[in-house]
Order: structure tokens, then sequence, then C-alpha cells
């Protein structure tokens, strides 16, 4: 046994692995790695004559040795000396990270949250230095207004590439949200009202084609809400409502979420995306938005979009090479973040309109008041009229809790100090998340947690016993910017189809196979969910 190698290993892990991030360097531990055994061998060959394979064997142990020293003080470190060990969780998480990934063959990482979070109860050690929270005071404390906590290495996925979204530079971030703030103002959601409503009667137009036949909402909802988010960061839509099929481009970005799905350890993604050739598909999908981005600085918008605010700022001068990276990832953000959110948060409030009439009913009394009588004309479906419409809202929200669109792991790094969860200490330098899946199912947190009763977001608050539990789009410094948009996009569909149809499921079908098939790949990807929409006119003159 080579006990210098092992020392040295053990001495690496104790005094360097063991401090500081170092997901950004697995390449080039591997490069470092690799040269080593190769400097060894031909070091070998020069100084002993030997055969290139016998110095090859001969370079191998000591380097063996070194990442046993290194694996064996990690995983004794991890075992018995970790900040974490206390507390609770499968045995294989406490040594590895990697093994919540080996446990999402389904891509169903909220629902095994879920079931751990059932098992073990509040806190769950869900890998090496990976905390899941699911106490009612946990959102507030992580992700609060107040809170020290900060986004954690997941987010340099995408590094150097930082946008509003993927930057962990807590300055840059304030300073880029201060230019977003201005593409969500009150006058520039009236132009971007205009622009969704001509996507809107796109969508309606489908359903009129339909005839009250079954068809696909997961897909149509996700044509509608692409097309919608291209037109708003290129000014040029993605053709998907027009055509019936997917982008091209959609489909890569599709791929590149599936691997999401995984849960892997940044260091892992890293290492996967600098291999040449097994990204392809992603680094097309970003060069796709790239050449969208050009065009669309070259142009000019007629009708504002969420581009012209950020342009805007960059004013008259010259882009900066910086400035037009920050503009590139800002772009990709626009695009994913409003895309598969608004998506599956339509899909599932269809979902549940169809398994509970009754709420339909209350829509369309609430829409009588605030628009008028709608039976013979459409009126005008402006978001000033159906922002305060406290129903559809509580529909949207009660969706929401049962069904977040980003269901698991948002996952921040507490602070050197460490922060509190009621009476829990939570030490520092650790990752952390709220799943709002499991937040939504907890009776700590809502009366009748599986029940959908959109009353208590405004009738009946007292079924909502911890309100700070309760975010979707996240609060505080990282809060969803564009909620003020998804909001009025939502309200706007949901109004148009209610006041036209009646909506339920196919014969035979009761949508479970829906709730069971979407998976988890940090936003919902929705299965196939088939809902019948009958024109209320002739659904009423057949009646008569």
């Amino acid at each position: 046994m080579n006990l210098p190698a092992i020392a040295l290993g053990v001495g690496l892990h104790v005094f360097y692995f063991r401090k500081f991030e170092h997901h950004m360097y697995g390449v080039r531990y591997l490069q470092l790695f690799l040269s080593s055994v190769l400097f060894s061998t031909y070091w070998l060959m020069f100084s002993s004559k030997q055969s290139l394979t016998q110095c090859f064997l001969e370079s191998l142990p000591p380097h063996i040795y070194l990442l046993l020293g290194i694996y064996a003080s990690l995983v004794t470190y991890r075992l018995l000396l970790h900040p974490l060990r206390r507390f609770p969780g499968p045995f294989p998480a406490k040594i590895s990270s990697l093994w919540f990934s080996t446990q999402l063959g389904k891509s169903e990482a909220h629902k095994k949250i879920l079931a751990l979070h059932l098992k073990y109860g509040p806190f769950v050690r869900i890998g090496s230095s990976d905390l899941s929270i699911a106490h009612p005071l946990g959102v507030t404390a992580v992700y609060g207004p107040k809170s020290a906590c900060r986004k954690a290495s997941w987010y340099d996925e995408d590094h150097p590439r930082a946008s509003i979204h993927t930057t962990r530079d807590h300055e840059f971030h304030a300073r880029r949200r201060r230019v977003w703030s201005h593409a969500f103002s009150d006058k520039a959601l009236r132009g971007y009202e205009v622009r969704i409503a001509k996507y809107t009667a796109r969508l309606i137009a489908k359903l009129e084609q339909a005839d009250g036949a079954a068809i696909n909402v997961s897909q149509w909802f996700k044509h509608f809400s692409f097309d919608v988010m291209g037109d708003l960061a290129f000014a040029k839509d993605f053709g998907m409502l027009k055509s019936g099929q997917e982008h091209w481009a959609v489909g890569l970005l599709n791929e590149a979420l599936g691997v999401q799905a995984m849960k892997l350890p940044t260091w892992i993604f890293r290492i996967i995306v600098a291999v040449p050739g097994l990204t392809r598909n992603y680094w097309k999908f970003i060069r796709y938005c790239d050449e969208q981005l050009d065009q669309r600085i070259k142009s000019k918008a007629e009708v504002p979009d969420l581009m012209s605010t950020l342009l805007e700022h960059a004013g008259s001068r010259p882009i900066s090479p910086d400035e037009y990276t920050t503009l590139q990832a800002d772009s990709r953000t626009i695009i994913v973040a409003g895309s598969d959110t608004t998506a599956a948060t339509l899909a599932h409030v269809f979902y549940q309109l169809a398994r509970h009439p009754g709420q339909v009913r209350k829509v369309r009394e609430e829409l009588k008041e605030v628009l008028g009588d709608f039976s013979s004309a459409s009126p005008s479906l402006e978001n000033r009229k159906l922002q305060h419409a406290d129903h559809i809202n509580a529909v949207i929200y009660e969706t929401l809790r049962l069904h977040p669109a980003v269901p698991s792991a948002i996952v921040r790094k507490t602070p050197p100090e460490g922060i509190r969860v009621g009476e829990t200490y939570i030490p520092g330098d650790m990752n952390v998340w709220c799943p709002q899946y499991v937040l939504g199912r907890l009776e700590d947190v809502y009366e009748k947690p599986l029940e959908f009763l959109p009353e208590r977001w405004y009738t009946q608050p007292e079924m909502v016993r911890e309100k700070s539990a309760f975010a979707p789009f996240l609060v505080g410094t990282y809060g969803c910017i564009g909620r003020p948009l998804a909001m009025m996009e939502m309200r706007a569909v949901i109004a148009e189809i209610v006041m036209r149809y009646d909506v339920d499921f196919v014969e035979g079908d009761d949508g479970e196979a829906f709730i069971e098939g979407t998976s988890d790949q940090f936003t919902l990807h929705l299965a196939h969910l088939d809902l019948r929409f009958r024109c209320r006119e002739k659904a009423q003159k057949t009646s008569h």
C-alpha cells in the first residue's frame, strides 16, 4: 500500500477540497489527473528504459491510492463530521449528492422529495451538503427579502453567460433588475397586452376548429406560450400556433431541459457541457437564440416588446461585448422562464376546471360582474378589468399551490453564519431549497391541502395557515420579475376560453394519466392531456 499517496490524498481533501467551491474546475481536475499519469509514465520510460505499457502500469498505483485517500477522507467526513450529519435522510445521500440523481429514472423529483419528507419529516438531507426544507417558515428564511441566502452553484451551469436569472453576483443582479423593472411597468404591460391578444385569438381559433373534439391542451398551451415569448423577446414568434408543430429550436430546448430532470451536481453538468459533441443540440439552441437577437437588434419593434426596454438601456452607442453577452443570456431567459411555466399552469388550470365544473360557473359569474353581459358578443378583455378578478386569480393561485410550475429544487446557499428555520439551525455554506410541491400538500400550511379550493385565497383566508409558504413566483430579492406579465397572460386566456366554452374530459378519462405522466425538469414537463371544449352557444341551442 502506498501510504504517502494516501496521506497526500487525505491532505488534499482536508486542506483543499473540503474548502471553497470546486464545481467549476471538474474538467481542469480531470485534465490535471490525466496529465500527471502521462507525465509519470513518460518520466519512467526515460529513466528506466522500460516499455510504455510497463511504465503506464507502474504509474497507475500511486494515482489510484491518491484517489483512495481523497475519497476515504471525504466519506469519513460526510458521515461523521459534516455539519448536516444530524439531519435525517437516506444513508447513501449522506455520502454523495449523486444518490438522488440515481432515483430519478422517471423524472419525478417532486414526487420523490414528497415521499422523502413524508418519511423523514420537515428537514431531509438529500445530498452530502443538500437539505430539502418542508417547514411552514422555510420560504421566508431561505428566499425572503431579509434572507442572507444567495444563489447556489446550480446557477453556474450556464457560466459565463449570466442573465438576470442565472447570475450569482448579487450586485449585478440588483443592477440588472432595475433595468428589467421598466419592462414590466403598467405602460409596458399595456403594449404587451396588444401582442398577447393576437396569440390568444389564434388559440381560440384552434379550439373553434376542433368543434368539440378532443384536443391535446398540453401541446396547444405550449405552442401559445412559446409563440408569445418569442414575440416578446425577438418581435417574431415561433409559428407554432399557425403550423400546429413544435419549432425545431423548442425541441432542442426540451432535450436540454431533459438533462435537468436528473438533478445532477453542477460539477458533472459542467463536464458534460464541456465534452465536444455531447451537448450539440444545447449549443445549437443557444446559437439560434443569438441569431434571433442579432436580427432584433437591427430592427425596431412598432409595438414595444421586452427587448425594447433592454436595448433602450444600452442607448444609441455601440453595445459592448459584456452587454451583448448579457443580452444573449437575458433573451434566453425570456424564452425559457416565460414559456414552459405559463403552459404548465394553464394546462393544470383547465385540468382542474374540467374536474370542478362549479368553478367554471363561478368564473363566469365573476366575468359577468367585471365585463357585463357577454352572451352575444365578445367584450374587451383588458387587463385593467381582469387584474382584480378575485376568483380567476384564486383559480390560478390554487393551481400553482397544487401544481407549481417549478415544483422542487430552487437552490440557495446559506450564509457562512447559517440560518434558522423556526427552532432549527441550518449550518452555513449548505445548499437548501423549499419544494413548493411539498409545501402545497402540508396540513401545517393549508387546511384540506389535497382539495382544490380557490376560495381559500379570498373569501376563506383562514384555510391558508401560513401565507409566507406560498411562493410559486418566489419572493424577495430573486422573486420573479415577470409575474405581472404571466398573470396578465393567464387571466386573458382563462377568461376568453371560459366565456366561450364548456370544458370536460373525454369519455373514460379523468386526467390522472396527465398528472402521473407530467415530470419535473426544473419546470414541469407536461404529459398528454385531452380535453373537449364545446361551444356554449351550440350547447344552449341544443338544450332548447
